[in-house]
């Protein structure tokens, strides 16, 4: 081999590396899935900025600041129908304040409500199985999607 052939296999490996490091995501998103109750889960971004509010009893808010995600959740439990009036109408509140101004789109299979104002997606989620009630709040459709296809209950 002489030095042109030399210099024109270096030249094709730099090449080909660039070529590597160009197609990388360079923000690939991790998931890891966590239990919004005890009988629903999903998977979500991991964040080193997430914070979880305790509304009630039977209300909690998850907020990840780092992904723009806000997930609440209204468990009916097996506790009497008084005590859950005032969460339930809080829940319920928050589910049709989403809507104003939304159109309705389908993602993952799944109805979303979308907020071209806000450019929020949202998710609702009330399983018979369970007495989750679950609301997922996300700017990214593909997190969105991701998240939706995800769950488990």
């Amino acid at each position: 081999m002489d030095k042109k052939d030399i210099i024109i296999i270096i030249l094709t490996i730099i090449i080909i590396a660039l070529l590597a490091v160009n197609y990388m995501p360079e923000n690939q998103i991790l998931y890891k899935t966590v239990n919004i109750t005890d009988t629903f889960s999903l998977d979500v971004p991991i964040s080193d900025d997430v914070t979880k509010t305790q509304v009630s009893e039977h209300m909690h808010i998850v907020n990840d600041s780092q992904n723009n995600i806000t997930i609440t959740s209204f468990n009916l439990g097996n506790t009497s129908t008084m005590e859950l009036i005032g969460d339930g109408y809080q829940y319920l509140k928050a589910q049709e304040s989403y809507k104003i101004g939304a159109e309705q789109i389908t993602l993952s299979n799944h109805t979303v409500w979308y907020n071209r104002k806000d450019n929020n997606y949202i998710a609702f989620f009330s399983p018979e199985e369970t007495n989750d009630n679950i609301i997922i709040v996300c700017h990214d459709n593909e997190t969105m999607a991701r998240m939706i296809s995800s769950v488990h209950y």
